[in-house]
């Protein structure tokens, strides 16, 4: 199965486009990611921008070259993959479990978009069984609670992680 990574935003939040490079526990949260997707057997491409292009290349992964608007990159990014798909932003911190469940509940639904809303929250986590070139597309939400997922859009959700991570 196929799974892009999208990482071409200007981390404006965050004060950084490099946010996906910080360090949890010692290891990259992009480099986490593709850890995960790679034990869970996906295909992964990596979306990335002008904003992002440092990323070119990394970890040897296919790269998609968007042009920084997430929805537009979307889009774009998912007309050269195979569906289903999953979408994974490059600045979550996630375990395997969490991405294991979701495609397994959402592989069972009967809908064009899942998402994933973790505490009550989009997670920018979904799999997408139509391409979007179609217009407004029909979406089903899985909704779950974890303590230990984290979307870093700005300093503070980094603070956080780094607290509820301390070794």
């Amino acid at each position: 199965m196929d799974a892009i990574i999208m990482a071409g935003g200007k981390g404006s939040r965050m004060g950084t486009a490099e946010k996906m490079l910080l360090k949890v526990n010692g290891e990259k949260v992009i480099d986490a990611i593709i850890k995960i997707l790679q034990n869970l057997n996906f295909n992964i491409s990596l979306c990335i921008s002008e904003n992002t292009r440092f990323l070119d290349g990394y970890h040897s992964l296919r790269t998609i070259m968007g042009q920084g608007d997430y929805a537009l990159d979307l889009n774009y990014a998912i007309k050269t993959c195979s569906l289903p798909v999953l979408i994974v932003p490059s600045d979550v911190i996630i375990k395997p479990d969490m991405i294991h469940d979701f495609v397994t509940s959402a592989s069972s639904l009967d809908t064009a978009i899942a998402t994933l809303i973790v505490n009550n929250k989009l997670s920018g986590i979904s799999m997408f069984f139509k391409k979007p070139e179609t217009g407004n597309l029909p979406y089903k939400n899985i909704e779950i609670l974890r303590d230990d997922f984290f979307n870093l859009n700005c300093p503070d959700d980094y603070k956080k992680a780094l607290h509820r991570f301390e070794k």
